[in-house]
C-alpha cells in the first residue's frame, strides 16, 4: 500500500475560520513560519527563475491566503521581472491595502480573487497565464480532487 493510500484527510481549523478570526491570524502566522523555516520562498523563487523562461506577464498563486509568501516571492523577482500582474486566489479575501502597497512599490499589480479553487477554474477556463503557484495548498485534496 503506498502512502497515498493511506492518506486521510482532515479539515483545517483554518478552512472554516473567518479571516479576521484570532485563530485563524495565529494559524497564518504559523504558516509563515513553516514558509520561512523551510525556505520556500527561495526555493519557489529558484524554482520560477529555472523553468520560467522569460520575464512573466501574469501570474497566478493559488490558495494565497495573506499574500506574505508570494510578497517574499515577488521581493526577489522584482527587480528583473518587472510590471507583473499577479492573481491572488483564495477563498477567503485577505487582500488589505498594505500589502496592495507593498506589491505596488515593487511594480506587481494584483488582483485579489475571492473564489473556490473548482468554482474558479471552471469559469475561467482558458485564461492564460505565465506562471502558477501554489504553496501548502495541494494537501487539502484527495486523489480524485487534486486529478480534477
Amino acid at each position: 500500500m503506498s502512502g497515498l493510500e493511506q492518506r486521510q484527510l482532515e479539515p483545517e481549523i483554518l478552512d472554516g475560520l473567518a479571516g479576521d478570526d484570532p485563530r485563524a491570524l495565529a494559524a497564518r502566522r504559523d504558516l509563515r513560519r513553516i514558509n520561512a523555516l523551510m525556505f520556500q520562498a527561495r526555493i519557489m523563487a529558484s524554482l520560477l527563475w529555472k523553468f520560467v523562461p522569460r520575464p512573466p506577464r501574469r501570474i497566478l498563486e493559488i490558495g494565497a491566503g495573506d499574500g506574505s509568501f508570494m510578497l517574499a516571492i515577488a521581493r526577489r523577482m522584482a527587480g528583473h521581472w518587472p510590471g507583473v500582474q499577479l492573481v491572488m486566489l483564495d477563498r477567503v479575501d485577505l487582500i488589505t491595502a498594505q500589502l496592495q502597497g507593498d506589491f505596488d512599490r515593487l511594480g506587481w499589480t494584483v488582483e485579489g480573487v475571492t473564489a473556490d479553487v473548482f468554482d474558479w477554474a471552471r469559469k475561467n477556463e482558458g485564461t492564460r497565464f505565465d506562471a502558477i503557484t501554489v504553496n501548502l495548498f495541494l494537501h487539502h485534496f484527495d486523489d480524485a480532487e487534486l486529478v480534477r
